[in-house]
């Protein structure tokens, strides 16, 4: 069993050909819609979609809010070449034309903070704290203090929007705000909007060890999590949350040196499968249940894809084989 769990993280060097799903096609429409709306300069199409999505909540077919992908494109600009100052500098004034146009948008004033934020991260990098050059710490901290800024003026009409709060709380990450300060923050954001996940994730991202916190502190943020949104998610959450979580830090080694429970994460794949049964959360499903060597949830995860491998979701399509022709064989056994 050791053996199958080494050669599945080594396979992750491997390249792998591309799948599709209705959750990517999601994707891509909202993305370049707001995109060629953004640069054409129609701020009103923009505060229109935005509009809607917060109104309607409306999801993907995964179950993300369509907001968060709307304001992704300001948080991705390296996603645009040319990709420089020159580049943050041409986001950064078009948004500004945005808000002269429409000053009460709050759209305009949180895709402004979050290009200025991605724009503190681009001066210093992604590295840990100890190698980045002391010239870059200014930077990044006036464009920190800008966004900040930035937030803070539009607060009052702007956070009735639930990604004003996953915003000011990536702010106060890079800000390092004391645990507390934070906490409250993070508080007011679910007490205003529960269910929208980027909060969360915003959150466990401050939580991780990477950012000076502690396995403990992930599992109890990601358990208070599935409390507050299990009326209307079950369980659900505690997959979204240690998926993330993998993604952004514990990779593979998971189950080695996170405080996740297999058992629980499990049950709330089960859970979130059942509530949004798009193939891009059965891959997951299926590659999570494969590095927890069940054999038995990832046959029934593969039963349910038929076949539909999504190479977003899987390092490579020789892991999804892999793990796909095990689990039948173990489960036939």
């Amino acid at each position: 069993m050791r053996i199958l769990q080494v050669a599945l993280i080594f396979l992750s060097s491997l390249v792998v050909a591309k799948g599709q799903t209705d959750e990517i096609d999601d994707r891509k429409s909202i993305a370049e819609t707001v995109k060629t709306a953004f640069f054409a300069g129609h701020f009103n199409e923009l505060d229109q979609i935005a509009g809607e999505y917060r109104t309607s909540k409306a999801r993907t077919s995964s179950g993300i809010w369509k907001l968060t992908i709307f304001y992704s494109v300001f948080g991705a600009p390296e996603s645009h070449p040319p990709y420089g100052e020159r580049s943050f500098a041409g986001f950064e004034q078009q948004a500004k034309r945005w808000i002269d146009e429409a000053p009460d948008s709050k759209s305009a004033h949180i895709a402004y903070a979050t290009l200025l934020y991605r724009h503190a991260f681009f001066i210093r990098g992604d590295g840990y704290a100890p190698s980045v050059a002391p010239e870059k710490w200014s930077g990044f901290f006036e464009y920190l203090n800008k966004a900040h800024k930035q937030l803070a003026a539009s607060k009052g009409f702007a956070s009735s929007d639930p990604h004003w709060y996953a915003t000011m709380l990536d702010v106060a990450k890079g800000e390092n705000w004391s645990e507390p300060d934070f906490d409250a923050l993070f508080d007011e954001a679910t007490t205003r909007e529960p269910y929208y996940y980027e909060t969360y994730f915003a959150a466990i991202e401050r939580k991780l060890p990477i950012w000076g916190g502690t396995v403990e502190d992930v599992e109890r943020l990601i358990d208070h999590a599935v409390m507050l949104t299990s009326p209307e998610d079950g369980v659900g959450f505690y997959a979204r949350g240690y998926w993330y979580a993998m993604d952004r830090y514990f990779g593979s080694d998971i189950f080695q040196n996170s405080r996740v429970d297999w058992p629980k994460l499990n049950a709330g794949f089960e859970s979130l499968v059942k509530q949004y049964p798009d193939a891009w959360n059965l891959n997951t499903f299926a590659r999570i249940a494969c590095i927890a060597l069940d054999a038995e949830a990832t046959h029934k995860a593969f039963v349910q894809l038929n076949g539909r491998i999504i190479s977003g979701t899987w390092p490579n399509d020789a892991m999804a084989q892999t793990c796909e022709e095990w689990s039948r064989h173990e489960s036939s056994k």
